[in-house]
């Protein structure tokens, strides 16, 4: 068992990001029935649904597989430490991690596509298909994810090879492992940017539109907000708060690669509750942003309160 962990530090460590987790999992798992309901119902799932529930069972099974990092963590200790289980949940993690970045990108398009309304061709041309379109491109993404993550896998296999002959204590062999982890870096820093640049020029293209259509109502007389500068701000809100939280992501990804080794102390508590906090507020937000994940959701708290 490792004794930073049942420290007064560490427990209110795992605390926090056990009850952050919880929080993300209850929200994400509450998506996934609304959206799996409608599906039942109509037999057909429409894509924002279907981007929408990618995206919550990609966040599901990151923060899953992060708990069971931290209770294995907590109860047997280092022994696990390089082992099969060992590097199938951090791989799990990193997969889950990588392809919700892709899910939240693509949905972020998705709505950018819908929403915008000024003149351009590729546009226009794009309008019609997005549906399919936006399905496609996120298969497409976490096909590539998966190639491209081969040659790191690889890496990482010949570095633990070369880290289990040469360490001869446990605690060495520990270390050399958790650190071999950071070969994946570059793989987390490129899809992270990427996804990253995708989200702004959404965000962008947002704006101008919605600058555009302001300036129209002006020319036009009419001062008052219509119903399309309300759905242009609607969608924009989440998308904001998921290129400040992107942000933070980032920072907490700078904090992790300052240390060669992933160890207990403060800078890694920070960086856990980054990453746990960054998917649990974007899940919270998408679900307070959408009016009928809303709607359920108060209709649901009202049910329960009364009974």
């Amino acid at each position: 068992m490792d004794n930073n962990l049942i420290s007064p530090l560490g427990i209110f460590r795992w605390t926090m990001v056990g009850s952050i987790s919880m929080v993300s999992i209850l929200g994400n798992g509450f998506i996934i029935v609304v959206s799996g309901n409608r599906w039942l119902q109509n037999r057909k799932m429409a894509a924002s649904d279907l981007l929408l529930t990618s995206l919550s069972i990609s966040r599901v099974c990151l923060h899953v597989t992060f708990g069971l990092f931290y209770v294995l963590k907590v109860s047997i200790g280092d022994a696990y430490m390089g082992t099969s289980a060992y590097d199938a949940i951090i791989f799990a993690c990193m997969f889950s991690t990588l392809a919700s970045l892709w899910c939240a990108s693509w949905l972020s398009v998705f709505y950018c596509v819908k929403v915008t309304n000024f003149a351009n061709r590729f546009l226009l041309w794009l309008k019609p298909r997005i549906n399919v379109l936006s399905i496609r491109l996120l298969g497409m993404s976490v096909i590539s994810l998966v190639v491209i993550s081969v040659p790191f896998f690889w890496s990482y296999a010949e570095e633990k090879k070369r880290c289990n002959l040469t360490g001869s204590l446990p605690v060495n062999i520990s270390k050399r492992c958790q650190a071999s982890l950071f070969i994946f870096h570059p793989l987390h820093l490129s899809v992270a940017s990427m996804n990253f640049i995708i989200t702004i020029t959404a965000n962008v293209l947002l704006i101008i539109s919605l600058w555009k259509h302001t300036q129209n109502l002006k020319k036009s007389g009419i001062l008052a907000k219509d119903l399309s500068t309300q759905i242009h701000i609607t969608i924009m809100k989440p998308l904001v708060c998921y290129i400040l939280l992107c942000l933070l992501f980032f920072t907490g990804m700078l904090f992790l690669s300052g240390s060669f080794v992933y160890t207990f102390d403060a800078k890694n508590f920070l960086s856990d509750i980054i990453f746990t906090t960054f998917p649990s507020a974007h899940t919270i937000i998408l679900i307070l942003t959408n009016p009928k994940l809303k709607a359920l959701l108060i209709q649901n708290k009202l049910a329960s309160s009364s009974l």
